[in-house]
């Protein structure tokens, strides 16, 4: 007997014996719409993986590391809000203080907004830098002697940065002698040893220098230098002690060792400092060397930046979020993965996405990309922060902001698109997808690569009191808005494309008034519905014209077995249904849930039959064998 002739078998089909049978479809062709649906859980994974992360860190003290600033890496420009500069001179003698007030804090939390309140500082800070330059004579065993003979005239040069935490900084010099005398008044805490009464006091730490005619700020010397300390307090001046430049300088956290001095042997450590970012969103908490090195080789009069500091350490970070977004993201998450199942399990060869739709129908993903947006300034605070300290090697943390409202964009994109063209269905799946892609790129492109690299710190006053320098990135009012509005014109343009891809898609396909889906939907045009017949229309082998049947989740409903259609709201019990292992389970769920109203379909046409149906009996086990298309 000879063996049948077999037609040719067009996808997603199979013939024998002339007769059509429906095969499992998740093995021969995956729609559009899933591959919108793949990405988009890509997406909000990606929300839910950064929120984590960021949440980890927000609103707490992290601990980051160590910091190492200098003059050519994650430099530190001091803020400048008035600079003070000066030249003067004194005859060195027995030091005489009438003023019992005078302390070196006087040159150290001095603010000042402009020239006038300067220009009347000026006398008292030369008077202190005098006090300090007399003070060498009490010193045993100065490296310098020179320094300490009576009536040498001794000039003095200082700078103040005049911001409320100042690197007040001088350099004393003998005409025609080529050493000097460098300073710098820090904060520091200290105890003589054996007592635990500690002092926190500005101290001014001296050490010999190569004379500079063209010194400005610095006060770079070797490891092995002496550092003396000086202490002037309510009128008092005393010597603290001696040390090697190493016990104060790239050697943050450790307590340095001051003898020869007044008191006796001194074990001092530094204080603390807080350097405050945008008005107190971003804290970098740390104890610092007690001495940093300075330089001005570069500083810009006109900008205010360019006096470097090269110091290390120990840095504690306290970012503040006011939206940390674990709700949301996780929110977002269930309800795209949710979505995706259905579409994987029910509409998996479909040119519709389930998740444009459903989701344009909600407010939740709008109040998530708006609290998303209206938080950027804080995240872009953080990319900006980890962006100019980059030996922190918090590259992680600085790629989450970005990747986070990038994704959210992403995903609201090809929602937004869907939204403007309710109540009917976006057929163009190709379009939501691509413009989505294209809106994940930009904003992350921006937010990471563009954004943290336009921004120099700008001194500000401090939002908290605690702070002890303050900043604001210049760049960040304007460009948390930039993503916003760019991401908004892709949108905008998405809409457009549709519109003009659906001027150019007419294929002269007429679905028949007689459909049952048009019936349905009481409608006789397909784009009463739908955006465009093209890419939904399907020509069966009878020259019938068939709808892709993922069209009946604009209206909430959706095909579930070969013979029942049901409310997409009713679909969850049935995702249940479906994923239990057993036989007993499922029918023991089936009466738990009860019945549903579903509608007839017959010969993959909608009829106009509806029951109330249990799980069990609506057959959800031969999902896989639904053709796709309703006549």
């Amino acid at each position: 007997m000879l063996p049948k002739v077999v037609p040719w078998i067009p996808p997603c089909r199979v013939y024998t014996d002339n007769k059509e049978i429906a095969v499992s479809r998740r093995n021969i062709c995956i729609g559009s719409g899933l591959v919108l649906c793949s990405l988009y859980v890509v997406f909000a994974s990606t929300v839910a993986l950064t929120t984590y992360t960021l949440n980890s860190i927000a609103n707490t003290p992290t601990y980051i590391g160590l910091s190492i600033e200098t003059f050519t890496s994650d430099q530190f420009n001091i803020p400048v809000m008035v600079l003070l500069q000066e030249n003067t001179a004194f005859n060195q003698c027995h030091i005489k203080i009438s003023d019992e007030t005078l302390s070196l804090g006087e040159l150290l939390y001095q603010e000042c907004a402009d020239d006038a309140c300067a220009a009347q500082y000026m006398p008292l800070a030369n008077k202190l830098w005098t006090l300090v330059g007399q003070a060498f004579a009490i010193i045993d065993k100065f490296d310098q002697t020179i320094f300490q003979l009576h009536n040498q005239t001794i000039h003095v040069q200082h700078i103040n940065n005049l911001s409320g935490w100042n690197k007040a900084t001088a350099q004393y010099y003998i005409e025609g002698y080529n050493m000097a005398i460098t300073c710098m008044v820090r904060r520091a805490s200290f105890h003589v040893e054996g007592r635990d009464e500690s002092t926190v006091d500005s101290l001014a730490f001296c050490s010999e220098r190569v004379y500079d005619p063209n010194w400005m700020c610095e006060n770079e010397v070797g490891k092995d230098v002496n550092t003396y300390a000086i202490q002037m307090s309510k009128g008092n001046v005393s010597y603290i002690g001696v040390t090697k430049r190493s016990e104060v300088y790239m050697n943050p956290g450790a307590i340095a060792k001051f003898t020869e001095g007044d008191y006796g042997p001194i074990s001092l450590k530094t204080i603390p400092t807080i350097d405050e970012y945008e008005h107190g969103n971003l804290q970098a908490i740390a104890p610092w060397d007690v001495l940093p090195a300075g330089d001005c080789s570069t500083y810009n009069h006109e900008t205010k930046l360019g006096w470097l500091l090269q110091i290390e350490g120990q840095v504690t970070l306290i970012w503040k979020c006011d939206f940390p977004m674990i709700t949301n993201s996780i929110v977002l998450w269930c309800i795209v993965f949710y979505l995706a199942t259905i579409q994987r399990i029910f509409l998996p060869n479909s040119g519709f996405c389930t998740i444009p739709v459903y989701m344009s129908k909600s407010l939740v993903g709008i109040a998530v990309l708006v609290i998303a947006f209206w938080s950027n300034g804080d995240l872009q605070t953080l990319s900006t922060f980890i962006y100019q300290n980059a030996s922190f090697g918090l590259t992680r943390y600085a790629l989450c902001g970005p990747a986070q409202l990038a994704s959210i964009v992403a995903i609201m994109t090809g929602t937004l698109i869907q939204m403007w063209f309710t109540p009917r269905i976006v057929t163009q799946t190709w379009i939501l997808l691509i413009f989505s892609s294209i809106n994940w790129i930009l904003v992350f492109v921006l937010e990471y690569f563009v954004f943290p690299v336009q921004s120099t710190n700008i001194v500000s006053e401090c939002g908290l009191a605690t702070s002890s320098n303050c900043f604001v990135f210049s760049a960040i009012p304007n460009t948390k808005y930039i993503s916003a509005i760019v991401s908004g014109s892709v949108v905008v343009i998405g809409i457009v494309v549709v519109y003009i891809h659906n001027c150019s898609a007419d294929d002269g396909l007429v679905v028949p008034p007689t459909n049952s889906v048009l019936r349905y939907f009481k409608v006789t045009n397909i784009t009463d519905i739908a955006t465009t017949a093209k890419g939904c229309v399907h020509i069966s082998e009878k020259d019938i014209l068939e709808l892709d049947e993922g069209i009946l989740i604009v209206k909430n409903m959706l095909h579930v077995s070969p013979r029942t259609m049901t409310r997409s709201n009713y679909v969850f019990y049935g995702l249940i249904y479906y994923c239990l292992p057993t036989r007993w389970l499922k029918r023991y769920y089936s009466n738990m849930v009860g019945t549903i109203l579903t509608i007839h379909i017959d010969a993959n046409t909608i009829t106009r039959i509806s029951s109330y149906q249990s799980l069990d009996e609506i057959n959800l086990e031969n999902v896989n064998s639904l053709r796709g298309y309703l006549s």
